[in-house]
């Protein structure tokens, strides 16, 4: 029998793997296809629309799919993650290695490079959050596994900084594809250790009631008889709806932040305020201080509850953003200071999520009498209107930056900018993004009604 710490100690590998390899993504992608292979505007909107297309496809597609079809790579959650870890490697080497070739090759690197990289990403990303379901369904289990996946998240997300320093920020491009590379062997290893030991409650209680014939049943109790459209019907309730909303506002806000922060701070913070070195560790710091507030603080949410810890972040956002635009863009140290913990509370939020998403699905499973949870269902019906975020949060703003002459800068015309324009845009930009988030966050998160299920005692 598989101990839970077991199972808890390969589910934070998966994400300490997970974890490693997309920050690198989407720390970079951007900025390696507008500043290293200068793709032209209407190839980075058009890839983002298809991607945001594919994006709504894909996640209610796999979330049947590993919820009703029974084969090697579906059977349980482990298993789409042993099988698919090579392809999450493969995908995420795509972006890094240019494609020679115009305008029209480097639009379909850029293309490809996101479908692949969300297809594998949403394939497994769906089995990882259905395994934080279904491990156990205890809230103490639950928030002990945000603590040590985010522990592993913390591990992996240094990946940014290690890159940076190695990379010197891209400045030697060979020794970042040669890192990516080694990085993307060892996340394929990680997943490795958790397919062969991430079991759920559901596989153990398999494996029980078979005494030891079969492990791998798991799909066949998560198959209903009912149609996809009536089980969807059932998953709307109104909390469903509204952590819908609140969860495509936050994710909005964190792509932002993940991909534009390099931006925000080559224009708006001076190299002769902040040396080279400095920045560089400030950007690995954006990425490892999320995990390290979640470790430190669980027990705090335990105390509180997940529902309140959730609404103080959005009260952050309202009073932070409107501070920043008191102070003005004219203190560098205070600009990097706020886009950290914005960055922080950000993401540490968001990994936090995976409760009450979990709380719905038990509710539902409870309510309609079910067998075992529709996880699958449930992160990938919400999935579906949240991600396309990923795709429309870089267009608004990449419009905005190009509006005000960022294109011309990038490409050596800096005569015909306005460069004190631009920067008063970036900044609006920063102050104004999480306080209408958050002002909205604030408004609809306030409906959500599971909060009295949410506050629990956690040893420290």
């Amino acid at each position: 029998m598989v101990s839970l710490n077991r199972r808890i100690l390969a589910f934070s590998t998966c994400t300490m793997a997970f974890s490693s390899v997309s920050a690198v993504f989407h720390f970079y992608y951007v900025r390696v296809f507008l500043n290293r292979f200068h793709i032209e505007e209407k190839w980075f909107h058009t890839a983002q629309v298809l991607f945001l297309i594919w994006n709504a496809i894909n996640d209610p597609l796999f979330a049947y799919i590993q919820d009703n079809v029974s084969l090697p790579f579906t059977r349980s959650r482990r298993e789409a993650i042993l099988y698919s870890a090579p392809l999450f490697s493969m995908a995420f080497l795509v972006p890094w290695f240019s494609w020679e070739g115009g305008a029209v090759t480097t639009g379909m690197h850029l293309i490809v490079s996101l479908c692949f990289w969300d297809t594998i990403f949403t394939y497994i990303g769906l089995a990882e959050c259905c395994l934080f379901t279904e491990i156990s369904k205890r809230a103490e289990d639950r928030l002990k596994l945000v603590r040590f996946s985010q522990l592993g998240s913390l591990i992996g997300s240094s990946s940014v900084l290690i890159l940076e320093h190695i990379s010197d920020s891209l400045e030697s491009y060979t020794l970042f594809q040669v890192s990516c590379a080694c990085l993307a062997l060892f996340s394929w290893m990680l997943m490795t250790f958790t397919g062969y030991n991430a079991y759920t409650e559901y596989d153990l209680k398999n494996m029980n009631d078979a005494h030891g014939e079969s492990i791998n049943c798991d799909n066949e109790g998560r198959q209903s008889n009912e149609p996809w459209f009536k089980l969807l019907r059932q998953l709307f309730t109104k909390d469903f709806c509204l952590f819908i909303v609140t969860n495509f506002l936050q994710e909005f806000h964190r792509t932002f932040l993940a991909n534009f922060i390099v931006i925000i701070c080559d224009q708006l913070v001076s190299s002769d305020v902040v040396s080279p070195h400095v920045r560089r560790t400030f950007y690995g710091a954006v990425s490892m201080a999320p995990k390290t507030l979640v470790v430190f603080c669980a027990p705090l949410v335990g105390r509180i509850g997940y529902f309140r810890a959730i609404r103080y972040n959005f009260i952050w956002k309202i009073l932070g953003g409107m501070s920043m635009f008191l102070i003005g863009n004219n203190h560098p140290w205070c600009l990097m200071i706020f886009l950290i913990l914005d960055s922080c509370f950000c993401n540490a939020t968001f990994s936090l999520f995976n409760m009450p998403l979990s709380d719905i699905a038990d509710r539902d499973m409870e309510k309609h009498n079910r067998k075992h949870p529709l996880s699958s269902m449930v992160f990938g019906t919400q999935a579906c209107f949240v991600k396309p975020t990923i795709s429309l949060s870089p267009m608004l703003v990449v419009s905005i930056l190009n509006h005000y002459g960022y294109t011309q800068l990038k490409n050596g015309d800096v005569l015909s900018v306005d460069l004190n324009q631009l920067k008063h845009a970036i900044f609006l930009l920063v102050c104004v993004y999480p306080v209408c988030i958050g002002a909205l966050q604030l408004c609809v998160w306030s409906g959500f009604s599971i909060r009295k299920e949410t506050t629990m005692t956690i040893p420290n």
